[in-house]
């Protein structure tokens, strides 16, 4: 035979003899093989055995880099990865040792690989192998009760520790098993014999103690639990009702804002046990309240880290934060509280609203009908939606978000008015009439609404609506003047001089120097032949605004038309006079018509 194929045959007999062995057949290897496979397992065994694992791992490694089928150093590499926590590579090389070289400790090693990852079918079937080789290794038998009692197998698990007790009575662990399956029944009178007798077997064993504390605690035995905790190494637990009374006395300074004082209370009932989250989230709202913001977060993230994270302690970080003016930072609070707990609204509410201040209207319509979702009849969030959405070219959703918001609230004013204001921008002046006469039914002295109706009166030339509208107008403001004024116009512009005559009278009754009103009477009496009365009006009208144009223009055309003075020439200049003349009167024309424009537009 090859030396260094009979050096690991050597080897791989010893796998299951004693030390002493062991050795002896080690040497013989490292002799038949200095250069071989064998030579740099047996290195790996001695430098694992005086504790360098690290240069142990490296000649395992190179004796499978010789051999790789070498089962022994895929063996002893796997436990030496298991050891490290690194599974996935332990599972591949004990899983090629036990192949050829099923021994227990490979077999033990898989079976605590797949308990790890939780498959517990493999991981019993690995100890149950291993145990036919090792039936007196009580660990193994452990080891398999902990994957039953995972499973809920309390009675298999309960076998598994009995078994790892009769080989090794002093086994500790197999009694803190066993206790552990008495509190999953309710039997803590149970689960305090095994516990003492796990202490009685190693009595400076802290956790055991530790776990006797903790069970005394819970049958209500105080003085017990603090003489375990203090042998486990560990401070008593103050009287909870110490502890509450700290909080009620802080919750009191809170409720009449003494926050100062109710800081003292909760950071007494901190000092008590400072694992109390309920302490740390009360303090945190006493620092939020007397606005020391740093000291709230500090509190908060203490919660976090004691309880985990939760929307509302995300939230109140979040509001600390946006009350700071840092947004970004409140954003990513927010955000957190809405993925921990999507139907926590109050946090998506804020990220609409950040995201819509911002312009981000993507993102705020996201979070709005994420809202919508958790508030289907919040009439304000679809009001707030349909505002964002109207900013886009097609209407079509922001129509949708305001006409389901008038549905849940038909009165809301602001509701009909917006959608008023987007059909008109829109050039959809049908739906947009129908929204405004809804607002002015709501609210019949709406001014905005009634100037908005009259625009598009005026508009579709819609004139037997539009006297409606402002004989309505003046029913409601009987002593406005411009409301007599505005009705008289259409009146003229209809050519109901009585009519319009009347409603100018009206305006002036009101307020005789309405200058406007004074120069339309003036131009209604022209209008109906009744000069004199034209001209005394529009004198009035001149006189109260020298500024208005139109009156003059008028003046002059009734003097033209009154004037019956021939027109002069002087001889031997006719044809130049006439050409200055005819130039003078074109010029006079151009400005008369310019002027009679600028009456027109200030009209």
């Amino acid at each position: 035979k090859d030396q260094c194929t009979e050096a690991r045959e050597i080897i791989e007999e010893a796998a299951a003899a004693g030390d002493t062995e062991k050795a002896a057949a080690e040497s013989r290897a490292m002799q038949a093989c200095p250069d071989g496979a064998a030579s740099h397992y047996v290195k790996g065994r001695r430098l694992e055995t005086a504790g360098n694992r690290d240069a142990a791992i490296n000649e395992y490694r190179e004796a499978l880099r010789i051999d790789s089928s070498f089962a022994p150093a895929s063996g002893n590499l796997g436990l030496l990865y298991l050891d490290k926590g690194m599974l996935d590579e332990a599972a591949v090389e004990l899983t090629q040792a036990v192949k050829t070289n099923p021994l227990p400790q490979y077999q033990k090693g898989l079976g605590r690989i797949f308990s790890e990852r939780k498959i517990y079918s493999l991981a019993q079937y690995h100890f149950a192998e291993a145990l036919k080789s090792a039936p007196g290794d009580y660990q193994i038998h452990i080891d398999l009760a902990k994957v039953y009692a995972r499973q809920g197998q309390l009675e298999n698990a309960e076998t598994e520790y009995k078994r790892a007790l009769f080989t090794a009575p002093a086994a500790e662990s197999a009694r803190l098993g066993l206790a552990e399956i008495e509190i999953a029944r309710n039997r803590s009178d149970k689960a305090l014999e095994e516990l003492k007798k796990a202490s009685a077997a190693n009595p400076k064993n802290k956790d055991i103690h530790k776990r006797l504390g903790e069970l005394y605690e819970r049958l209500g035995d105080k003085k017990s639990a603090d003489f375990e905790y203090l042998l486990a190494g560990i401070t008593p637990k103050p009287s909870p009702d110490l502890y509450l009374d700290y909080i009620k006395k802080g919750d009191a300074f809170m409720a009449e804002r003494r926050f100062e004082k109710a800081l003292a209370e909760y950071q007494a009932a901190i000092k008590l046990n400072p694992d109390w989250p309920e302490s740390h989230q009360k303090l945190g709202e006493a620092l939020a309240a007397s606005e020391r913001t740093d000291e709230a977060i500090a509190a908060f993230r203490e919660v976090i880290r004691l309880k985990g994270g939760s929307a509302p302690l995300y939230f109140n970080i979040g509001q600390i934060y946006e009350k700071k003016g840092l947004v970004d930072e409140a954003v990513v609070e927010y955000r957190k509280a809405a993925k921990l707990s999507p139907d926590h609204a109050e946090s998506r509410y804020r990220l609409a609203e950040i995201y819509a201040n911002r312009g981000s209207a993507n993102q705020a319509v996201e979070q709005y009908r994420e809202l919508l979702k958790l508030r289907t009849d919040d009439t304000q969030i679809y009001l707030r939606l349909a505002r964002i959405l109207s900013s886009a070219k097609d209407p079509k959703d922001a129509i949708a978000a305001y006409s389901e918001a008038i549905r849940l609230q038909p009165e809301n004013i602001d509701a009909h008015r917006e959608l008023a204001q987007l059909y008109r921008k829109h050039n959809m002046a049908d739906e947009s009439e129908k929204q405004l006469k809804e607002l002015i039914k709501l609210k019949k002295d709406d001014t905005e609404a009634r100037n908005a109706l009259t625009a598009i009166y005026v508009k579709n030339k819609n004139y037997d609506e539009l006297i409606s509208l402002l004989k309505e107008n003046v029913e409601m403001a009987p002593n406005d003047a411009n409301s007599h004024y505005k009705l008289g116009l259409v009146y003229e512009f209809k050519k109901n001089y009585e009519d319009a005559i009347a409603s100018y009278k009206a305006a002036l009754v009101i307020k005789a120097d309405h200058a406007k009103a004074l120069n339309a009477l003036g131009r209604a009496h022209m209008k109906t032949g009744n000069i004199k009365e034209a001209k005394e009006a529009l004198e009035a009208a001149k006189m109260a605004d020298p500024a208005l144009e139109e009156p003059t223009v008028l003046l002059s055309n009734i003097r033209d038309e009154l004037s019956t003075e021939p027109k002069k020439y002087k001889k031997g200049k006719k044809a130049k006079k006439g050409k200055k003349a005819k130039s003078s009167k074109k010029s006079k024309g151009k400005s008369k018509s310019k002027t009679q424009k600028k009456a027109k537009k200030q009209q």
